[in-house]
């Protein structure tokens, strides 16, 4: 079964948005190939836009400045399908969906869905490599406090910030916010952003969202733009982690899915036969990212960089010693069974 209809694919939707764009002023060919990278392909411009101007049908006539739509009107809006309003209701369930409604919006999605079962539920997922110590997301305080720094985050203010440390020490704050960082092997969220140092906001700063105690916003907007700090390591290591990836039992796929939201570089090396993938990370998630990729056993090599190659010779051993003892493991001729 497919997941969408084909009319609610990538392709469509690119020419919809051309023919939405293309129905009250001319478009340019420059600006459709734009729609077609952001709702497509890199690609798709070179097959859809000759079908949308030529063909035995074409959508959009050649005026002085672009293209314009032969369409009476635009297309209309397509309505969700019974699988999305699934989707949309299992959505809804998660405890931390509600970290970005309020209570009246959270009661209009539910009376919109009312009806609609889950496409799945929280009970239906057995998380093995996950802490159990996650977030109390559906905690007024912590709600509420979210809201706060979501707010700040999207204005560009300043927060002013109580947060618990080591030994529930108090400390205060003013963060200028950059983004909302989620851990999904801890299930926490953290707040990244420049914290003022020195009458200036440089110092790079990681919060757990769990430990802010009290936040308020500050009418100062300071003039340094977030842009430039969003979806980076706050302090990036020195080297990527290099891994060589062969490809058996869908590693390759299960390696692109699982280290999705890491900055990565992958090429294939044809004398090798395997993939290489350069991960670039944050110092804070290297026991996140060390873990992670244990997970993968065999099937994934770690070739450096030396120092964290190491962090994984010393996590290999202390288990070898857990299960086995301080023997030395034997060869697998001479083992014997199990």
């Amino acid at each position: 079964m497919e997941l969408f209809d084909k009319l609610y694919n990538c392709y469509y939707t690119a020419a919809r948005h051309i023919l939405e764009a293309a129905a009250s002023r001319p478009v340019g060919r420059q600006e459709m190939e734009h729609l077609c990278r952001s709702y497509g392909f890199q690609e798709t411009f070179l097959s859809l836009i000759p079908k949308l101007t030529g063909g035995p049908v074409p959508l959009l006539k050649k005026e002085k400045d672009g293209f314009r739509s032969v369409l009476a009107s635009p297309p209309p809006k397509l309505p969700l399908t019974s699988l999305q309003k699934a989707w949309l209701r299992a959505l809804l369930e998660d405890s931390r969906f509600a970290l970005f409604f309020d209570d009246d919006e959270i009661a209009l999605l539910r009376q919109s869905l009312s009806g609609v079962e889950p496409l799945y539920r929280e009970e239906d997922f057995r998380y093995f490599d996950r802490f159990a110590d996650g977030d109390p997301y559906e905690d007024p305080g912590y709600r509420s406090r979210f809201h706060t720094i979501l707010t700040a985050l999207e204005e560009g203010q300043v927060l002013l910030i109580s947060y618990e440390g080591k030994g529930g020490r108090i400390r205060h704050f003013e963060i200028f916010p950059c983004q909302i960082q989620f851990s999904s092997k801890n299930d926490k969220l953290r707040l990244l952003g420049l914290a003022r140092f020195r009458g200036f906001f440089s110092r790079k700063s990681i919060l757990n969202i769990s430990r802010v105690r009290d936040c308020r916003l500050s009418s100062e907007r300071p003039a340094v733009s977030p842009g430039r700090f969003r979806f980076r390591p706050v302090k990036r290591a020195k080297e990527p982690v290099l891994l060589s990836i062969g490809g058996e039992r869908n590693s390759l796929e299960r390696c692109m899915l699982h280290f999705a939201n890491y900055e990565k570089h992958t090429e294939y090396d044809e004398e090798q036969g395997r993939w290489l993938c350069s991960i670039y990370y944050d110092t804070a998630d290297e026991t996140e990212l060390l873990i992670d990729i244990l997970s993968f056993g065999p099937v994934v090599e770690v070739l450096g960089p030396e120092p964290f190659l190491a962090q994984v010779r010393e996590r290999v051993c202390r288990q070898h010693q857990l299960l086995w003892g301080n023997l030395e493991p034997t060869p697998p001729s001479q083992s014997g069974p199990g």
